[in-house]
Protein backbone atom coordinates (compact mmCIF):
# COMPACT_ATOMS: atom_id res chain seq x y z
CA UNK A 1 0.00 0.00 0.00
CA UNK A 2 1.25 3.51 -0.66
CA UNK A 3 2.33 5.57 2.26
CA UNK A 4 1.14 9.07 1.34
CA UNK A 5 2.68 12.27 2.99
CA UNK A 6 6.00 10.28 4.06
CA UNK A 7 7.37 11.45 0.20
CA UNK A 8 8.10 14.96 -0.42
CA UNK A 9 5.15 15.99 -3.16
CA UNK A 10 2.93 13.03 -2.58
CA UNK A 11 -0.16 14.00 -2.72
CA UNK A 12 -2.61 13.53 0.63
CA UNK A 13 -5.23 11.25 0.93
CA UNK A 14 -9.07 12.08 0.53
CA UNK A 15 -10.53 12.43 3.57
CA UNK A 16 -14.05 10.75 3.69
CA UNK A 17 -15.98 11.78 6.92
CA UNK A 18 -18.79 10.62 8.79
CA UNK A 19 -21.71 10.08 6.23
CA UNK A 20 -19.91 10.08 3.35
CA UNK A 21 -19.02 8.33 0.56
CA UNK A 22 -16.06 8.44 -2.36
CA UNK A 23 -15.99 7.08 -5.81
CA UNK A 24 -12.39 7.31 -7.84
CA UNK A 25 -11.64 5.62 -10.77
CA UNK A 26 -8.24 3.79 -12.05
CA UNK A 27 -6.66 6.99 -12.98
CA UNK A 28 -6.77 8.69 -9.66
CA UNK A 29 -3.70 8.68 -7.31
CA UNK A 30 -5.05 9.15 -4.26
CA UNK A 31 -5.88 6.88 -1.60
CA UNK A 32 -9.22 7.55 0.52
CA UNK A 33 -8.88 7.51 4.19
CA UNK A 34 -11.54 7.67 7.46
CA UNK A 35 -10.15 8.34 10.76
CA UNK A 36 -11.45 7.36 13.89
CA UNK A 37 -13.87 4.73 13.54
CA UNK A 38 -15.31 3.56 16.44
CA UNK A 39 -19.22 1.75 15.68
CA UNK A 40 -19.17 3.02 12.75
CA UNK A 41 -17.75 1.47 9.91
CA UNK A 42 -15.97 1.82 6.48
CA UNK A 43 -16.94 0.02 3.65
CA UNK A 44 -14.88 -0.57 0.49
CA UNK A 45 -16.10 -1.51 -2.75
CA UNK A 46 -13.81 -2.43 -5.70
CA UNK A 47 -14.19 -3.64 -9.23
CA UNK A 48 -10.68 -5.17 -9.69
CA UNK A 49 -11.56 -5.10 -13.43
CA UNK A 50 -11.91 -1.40 -14.40
CA UNK A 51 -10.17 -0.69 -10.79
CA UNK A 52 -12.95 1.54 -10.05
CA UNK A 53 -13.31 1.91 -6.14
CA UNK A 54 -15.07 3.97 -3.41
CA UNK A 55 -15.36 3.92 0.23
CA UNK A 56 -17.75 4.70 3.22
CA UNK A 57 -17.85 5.76 6.31
CA UNK A 58 -21.32 4.75 7.10
CA UNK A 59 -22.67 6.04 10.92
CA UNK A 60 -25.76 3.88 10.98
CA UNK A 61 -27.35 0.17 10.02
CA UNK A 62 -30.54 1.74 7.97
CA UNK A 63 -31.62 4.10 5.91
CA UNK A 64 -34.67 2.95 4.13
CA UNK A 65 -37.03 3.87 7.04
CA UNK A 66 -35.27 6.86 8.11
CA UNK A 67 -35.68 10.63 7.16
CA UNK A 68 -32.99 12.30 5.33
CA UNK A 69 -31.66 9.10 3.77
CA UNK A 70 -32.53 11.12 -0.06
CA UNK A 71 -30.45 13.94 0.87
CA UNK A 72 -27.47 11.90 2.69
CA UNK A 73 -27.21 8.09 1.51
CA UNK A 74 -23.38 7.98 3.57
CA UNK A 75 -24.83 7.96 6.41
CA UNK A 76 -26.52 5.04 6.58
CA UNK A 77 -24.92 1.18 5.38
CA UNK A 78 -27.86 0.08 2.84
CA UNK A 79 -28.00 3.36 1.68
CA UNK A 80 -24.66 3.83 1.50
CA UNK A 81 -23.87 1.04 -0.53
CA UNK A 82 -26.36 1.47 -3.44
CA UNK A 83 -25.27 5.15 -3.99
CA UNK A 84 -21.69 4.04 -4.07
CA UNK A 85 -22.70 0.71 -6.57
CA UNK A 86 -24.60 3.59 -8.40
CA UNK A 87 -21.80 6.20 -8.91
CA UNK A 88 -19.34 2.78 -9.31
CA UNK A 89 -21.18 2.15 -12.63
CA UNK A 90 -21.84 5.34 -13.75
CA UNK A 91 -18.07 5.54 -14.16
CA UNK A 92 -17.88 2.50 -15.68
CA UNK A 93 -17.32 -0.16 -13.08
CA UNK A 94 -18.69 -3.55 -14.22
CA UNK A 95 -21.82 -4.45 -10.92
CA UNK A 96 -20.90 -8.34 -11.32
CA UNK A 97 -17.13 -7.38 -10.91
CA UNK A 98 -17.59 -5.46 -7.62
CA UNK A 99 -15.97 -6.78 -4.27
CA UNK A 100 -16.36 -5.26 -0.82
CA UNK A 101 -14.38 -4.97 2.38
CA UNK A 102 -15.46 -3.93 5.59
CA UNK A 103 -14.00 -2.48 8.96
CA UNK A 104 -14.96 -1.13 11.85
CA UNK A 105 -18.40 -2.12 13.25
CA UNK A 106 -16.85 -1.38 17.05
CA UNK A 107 -18.76 -1.75 20.41
CA UNK A 108 -16.64 0.81 22.25
CA UNK A 109 -19.37 0.84 24.86
CA UNK A 110 -21.67 -1.13 26.75
CA UNK A 111 -25.49 -0.67 27.26
CA UNK A 112 -27.10 -3.65 28.38
CA UNK A 113 -30.48 -2.36 28.11
CA UNK A 114 -30.08 -2.14 23.99
CA UNK A 115 -29.09 -4.61 23.30
CA UNK A 116 -27.23 -5.56 20.19
CA UNK A 117 -24.63 -2.20 19.90
CA UNK A 118 -24.90 0.23 16.97
CA UNK A 119 -21.59 -1.71 15.96
CA UNK A 120 -22.92 -5.31 15.63
CA UNK A 121 -26.39 -3.64 13.90
CA UNK A 122 -23.60 -1.48 11.54
CA UNK A 123 -22.22 -4.70 10.47
CA UNK A 124 -24.95 -6.66 10.11
CA UNK A 125 -26.50 -4.33 8.23
CA UNK A 126 -23.80 -3.76 5.53
CA UNK A 127 -23.72 -7.69 4.77
CA UNK A 128 -27.28 -7.98 4.59
CA UNK A 129 -27.53 -5.47 1.82
CA UNK A 130 -24.33 -6.90 -0.01
CA UNK A 131 -25.60 -10.05 0.31
CA UNK A 132 -29.13 -8.80 -1.41
CA UNK A 133 -27.06 -7.03 -4.04
CA UNK A 134 -24.74 -10.36 -4.73
CA UNK A 135 -21.36 -8.61 -3.73
CA UNK A 136 -19.42 -10.86 -2.07
CA UNK A 137 -17.49 -9.47 1.01
CA UNK A 138 -13.38 -10.34 0.24
CA UNK A 139 -12.30 -9.53 3.61
CA UNK A 140 -13.20 -7.73 6.90
CA UNK A 141 -12.48 -6.22 10.30
CA UNK A 142 -15.03 -6.07 12.27
CA UNK A 143 -16.05 -5.78 16.03
CA UNK A 144 -13.72 -5.93 19.03
CA UNK A 145 -13.61 -2.49 21.30
CA UNK A 146 -11.32 -0.93 19.26
CA UNK A 147 -11.23 2.09 17.10
CA UNK A 148 -9.68 1.87 13.52
CA UNK A 149 -8.60 4.11 10.76
CA UNK A 150 -8.34 2.86 7.49
CA UNK A 151 -6.75 4.09 3.93
CA UNK A 152 -8.63 2.55 0.96
CA UNK A 153 -5.99 2.44 -2.36
CA UNK A 154 -8.06 2.36 -5.33
CA UNK A 155 -5.34 1.73 -7.42
CA UNK A 156 -4.50 -1.41 -5.98
CA UNK A 157 -8.18 -2.23 -3.85
CA UNK A 158 -5.87 -2.84 -0.88
CA UNK A 159 -7.78 -1.66 2.55
CA UNK A 160 -5.29 -0.69 5.15
CA UNK A 161 -6.25 -0.78 8.83
CA UNK A 162 -4.78 0.63 11.99
CA UNK A 163 -6.35 0.14 15.42
CA UNK A 164 -6.17 3.27 18.05
CA UNK A 165 -4.44 1.26 20.58
CA UNK A 166 -1.70 0.29 18.06
CA UNK A 167 -1.09 -3.39 19.97
CA UNK A 168 -2.26 -4.81 16.17
CA UNK A 169 -0.51 -2.88 14.23
CA UNK A 170 -1.50 -2.56 10.26
CA UNK A 171 -3.86 -5.19 9.04
CA UNK A 172 -4.14 -5.13 4.85
CA UNK A 173 -7.27 -6.50 3.29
Amino acid sequence: MKTYGSEPGAPEPVQVGISEFVVRGKESTETLKSYGLGSCLAIALYDPDSGIGGLAHVMLPDGDTADGADTQPGKYADTAIRAMLRRMVEKGAAYTSVEAKIAGGSDMFEFESFGDGVGNRNVAAAKEELGKLGVPIIGEDVGGQRGRTVEFDVGTGTLQIRTADGDRGVTEL
